[in-house]
């Protein structure tokens, strides 16, 4: 009769057998690491290659903090603000409550790009895709248990 606890027959080597905890981390950092990169590959994109945020960002940091305060409301302010506006609309980025384009934007995965890292981690590490997903659940978990 089988002992339902043990996960198989009574057979020696039968079973689940038990994997190692230094793995699931490895796997999970890695993976973690790949999603970090596909976002900053889609945050520089989005900034640089599409518009031309990051060169607004960079014209008004330029300026020493104590002259910012004065720039508000005069004409070069304005011409500003609605250069950033038309970019954020052309992004298609939805409006806040004054109806103005929202200046936090939202960047989204490209599609399949999970599918596509945790096939190339499985590739790295050897293993099926189902299996870096199982680590994955255990490594998120690990994660929140830490917190």
């Amino acid at each position: 009769m089988n002992d339902k606890k043990a996960h198989g027959g009574k057979r020696e080597g039968a079973g689940r057998k038990p994997v190692d905890f230094n793995l699931v981390l490895k796997v999970g950092q890695a993976h973690s690491e790949l999603e970090r990169q596909e976002y900053e590959a889609q945050k520089y994109a989005l900034l640089n290659d599409e518009t031309s945020l990051q060169e607004f960002f960079d014209d008004i940091n330029s300026k020493p903090v104590a002259e910012r305060k004065d720039l508000i409301g005069s004409d070069y302010h304005m011409e500003h603000s609605e250069s950033v506006n038309d970019e954020l609309k052309t992004l298609g980025q939805l409006p806040d409550v004054h109806g103005n384009s929202s200046r936090l934007i939202h960047i989204t995965r490209p599609y399949g790009s999970v599918t596509r890292i945790r096939r190339e981690v499985a590739h790295a590490f050897g293993l099926s895709e189902m299996q870096v997903k199982n680590y994955l659940q255990k490594y998120r978990e690990f994660l929140k248990d830490r917190d």
